[in-house]
Parts: structure tokens; sequence; C-alpha cells
């Protein structure tokens, strides 16, 4: 029997929690909630050692005031606090993004049976795009519904029309075929294609944007690092 909440609804499933972050807070707060921890102590990487992750200050939009160093392996937004990992990790990049900056980081290779080896679950990466990819595709309805054409605007014309539901049939075709289990305790070697298609979507999504959808701070941003998760976070078999 399925468990209810104190409102009589059955609880949201960890993927749907986090497809619901990732769409309408952005990329940082949705991997916090993959992490299960505001700052974690087991930090899930691919096999290669590289990870993106949020970083410790939660949901601020804007850059460090110190850029990273790679001689401070154990910073990332800021010198170490209490609480944060206990192993060493460097980070190589910051995006900036909506809901709060993530970062490329690297962190040392683990040892046979050590459980920072432990890749994010790959059907709740998969949840965690299709969020992103739906978050673009609501942005990118508000700013062509800004754009004058016209008497009109951009959104309205019958050719952009039928490209914005093109991508939201996709989008709910995905979340179709994800609700229903398709790619529960499928291994991420197996998932490539579904992430292909996340990656085609956001980047049909990018062209209706126009030169915004270049914004590596608005909607360019969000798309490339949806790329890099799915690149990151595959396992050797998968990224071949």
């Amino acid at each position: 029997m399925t468990p209810l909440t104190a409102s009589g609804t059955p609880p949201a499933s960890p993927g749907l929690r986090v497809r619901d972050l990732a769409r309408t807070r952005g990329t940082a707060p949705a991997l916090r909630e993959l992490l299960g921890a505001p700052v974690p102590q087991a930090l899930p990487h691919a096999p290669h050692g590289f990870a993106l992750l949020p970083l410790n200050a939660p949901e601020r939009p804007e850059r460090p005031e110190r850029p990273e160093r790679p001689e401070d392996p154990e910073r990332l937004d800021g010198p170490k606090r209490a609480g944060a990992p206990e192993h060493p990790v460097e980070a190589l990049r910051t995006y900036p993004l909506p809901g709060g900056p993530v970062a490329l980081v690297r962190v040392p290779r683990p040892g046979p049976g050590d459980r920072r080896a432990q890749p994010f679950d790959p059907s709740a990466l998969l949840w965690l795009r299709l969020g992103l990819a739906e978050g673009l595709l609501h942005s990118c309805v508000g700013h062509l519904g800004d754009r004058p054409s016209g008497d009109s605007t951009v959104l309205l014309q019958p050719l952009v029309k039928a490209q914005l539901a093109e991508a939201a049939a996709e989008q709910a075709e995905f979340a179709a075929w994800l609700g229903g289990g398709m790619a529960d305790g499928v291994p991420a070697s197996r998932l490539r294609r579904p992430h292909d298609r996340l990656t085609r979507n956001g980047r049909a999504l990018l062209r209706l944007f126009g030169a915004h959808g270049f914004m590596a701070e608005g909607p360019g941003g969000v798309a490339h690092v949806s790329e890099l998760l799915a690149d990151v976070h595959q396992d050797a078999e998968g990224a071949r």
C-alpha cells in the first residue's frame, strides 16, 4: 500500500522532486536534492574522477568574489567550512547559473570499495536533465512572447509554435517513459540514447532563443551544464 503525506496524497518520488526543483529553481538546488545534503560527505563522481557539484552557498547566482585556485583544492566557493567534504576536491571551472552556481570539480581517484566511487543514480540524473529542459521550454515561451513581430509576437508565428509544440511533445513523451520506470535499475552505460534525446531537445530550444540562447548565465549555460552532467557522469563503458 502506498503511504500518504499529511495532505492525503502519495509522496513524490526522489526523481520527481529533482525534476521539479530543476524546472522551477535551477541546477544547483536540484543537484543538492540529488546529493541529499547541503554539503555532502560523499562526492558521487564518474570513474575518471570528475563531477559537477553545487557550490556550498545555496542559490547565489553571482560569481564567488575570489576565483578558484588549483592550489586550494578544498575550496569551492570559499574557505573550507564545518561539514565540508573531508576529501579534497579541485574546482576547475564555475558556472554562474540561475538558482546558484555549480562547479566542475576533480576528486582523487578512490580505492577499491570506496563508496565515493558511486555515481549519481542514473535514472535520477535523467529526471534532473528533463526538469532543466522543461525549464528551458518555459523560459523560451516567455522570451518569445516578449519579442514583437509586426502586430504580434514571435511566439505566435506558426513555425515557432510548431517547433515549441514539438519540443513540448518530446518532453512529455520522455516524462512518460521515465515515469513508467523504463530507466529504473538500468546502468548508465545503457542510457546514452536517452541522454542524447534530452541534449537534442535542449539545443532545439536554444536555437529558438536566438542570440539570447548563447548567454552563459542564462539558457546557454543551463543547456551546457545539462550536457556536461550527461558526459561527466557516464561510466567508462557508456562514455565510449
